[in-house]
């Protein structure tokens, strides 16, 4: 345990060793899950998937000296993800309107942490160029060949555009990569299915979303952000 001790002071205090051996059975179970989408067995890839979420959400509760505030918001976000799993097969509205929960939800979060104007600037700039070069082609793919969702999209676009942006603030490493990982995830979503198919897209899709879900728990454990 005198060793175990030493790893909490050089990684962060926060990490127990319940919480390292979930992680690890979470990021097993996510690789898993990328084998059974590249080879298209579905089935599979609808208990995998929601598995790793469920994963996250025990490290999130086995995390020490968190926020509780802070451990339930993330909690509920990965809850409303977990949803967003499930309801995806069956009705891509009702994933949808999770995922934006969802992303909400981590905003509040992200809140929580602390704020630096000088990384949300940053984050700023990042979401401003990605919604120039993708947003509009994404309205009028969705306009083309799904009008029901032609509202959605750009409301989608804004409201993961200011997850970014509230994760840069934050000045986290791993809240910050794991909120673009996301971006990129729920893009390549959109752009799947409302522009044209993407080679190795759905491959990209879960594996951008899984590093993106462990980012962000990890982000839980990490020291307050820089006050910029």
């Amino acid at each position: 345990m005198g060793e175990w001790s030493g790893f909490r002071t050089v990684v962060s205090p926060d990490v127990t060793l319940t919480a390292v051996l979930v992680l690890v059975l979470a990021s097993l179970l996510a690789v898993a899950d990328w084998v059974a989408v590249a080879r298209e067995r579905l089935p599979l890839d609808r208990l995998l998937k929601p598995a790793v979420i469920c994963a996250l959400i025990v490290v999130v509760w086995t995390f020490d000296d968190v926020d509780g505030a802070l451990r339930a918001l993330f909690s509920v976000a990965l809850a409303l993800s977990l949803a967003r799993d499930v309801l995806a097969p069956r009705w891509f509205a009702g994933a949808v309107t999770a995922s934006l929960l969802a992303h909400g939800v981590y905003v509040g979060g992200f809140q929580r942490m602390g704020w630096s104007w000088l990384w949300a600037a940053a984050g700023i700039v990042v979401v401003l160029f990605a919604a120039g070069a993708y947003a509009v082609r994404l309205v009028t793919g969705a306009r083309e060949t799904a009008p029901a969702y032609t509202g959605m999209v750009p409301v989608y676009v804004g409201v993961v555009s200011v997850m970014v942006v509230a994760a840069a603030a934050t000045g986290r490493p791993s809240a910050v990569a794991g909120a673009f990982l996301f971006y990129v995830s729920d893009t390549l979503v959109a752009w799947n299915r409302f522009r044209a198919p993407t080679p190795y897209a759905p491959v990209l899709i879960v594996g951008a979303y899984h590093l993106a879900q462990i980012l962000l728990v990890l982000s839980l454990s990490t020291g307050p952000a820089p006050g910029l």
